[in-house]
């Protein structure tokens, strides 16, 4: 059996009919990961992995505001380098933390990978906007000193 294609103005889009047959989209794997480290005194780091979207944002906004209210804290990492798809809803969850940080007066350095998250900040024109380094560690080492 052929999958059915509907044709409209645009490309067509095709229904998946057969097992055998492809997901259109950006997949299924959307479970969300995450994991928080206290590297240093005053740093945490908070990793996230999977899928940042409506249905995710909301669980992370969250979480990194109970870490933006740790008394001592001076930096928070946030790592994205694990993030397989992020949807406009990343820019706003990153826009959010970054302005409670500003308001708590914590550091924010942004580990965005080379995948979704740097796609989407240099699509969106907000690559400048946040202190992105390469990697958690890098980010750590810069925090400590």
């Amino acid at each position: 059996m052929r999958p059915v294609a509907w044709a409209g103005s645009g490309p067509a889009i095709v229904a998946p009919r057969a097992p055998v047959d492809p997901v259109i989209g950006h997949g299924c794997s959307s479970a969300l990961r995450l994991a928080v480290e206290w590297p240093a005194s005053g740093v945490v780091v908070v990793r996230i992995g999977g899928e940042i979207d409506l249905a995710t944002v909301p669980r992370l906004t969250e979480l990194i505001r109970q870490r933006l209210t740790a008394a001592a804290l001076r930096t928070v990492v946030l790592d994205l380098s694990e993030v397989s798809f992020a949807s406009s809803a990343a820019v706003e969850l990153l826009l959010h933390v970054q302005r409670r940080a500003e308001h708590r007066g914590v550091g924010l350095l942004v580990v965005p990978g080379g995948g979704a998250v740097w796609r989407l900040l240099v699509v969106a024109g907000l690559r400048d906007r946040f202190a992105c380094r390469d990697s958690a560690a890098e980010a750590v080492s810069e925090a400590r000193s």
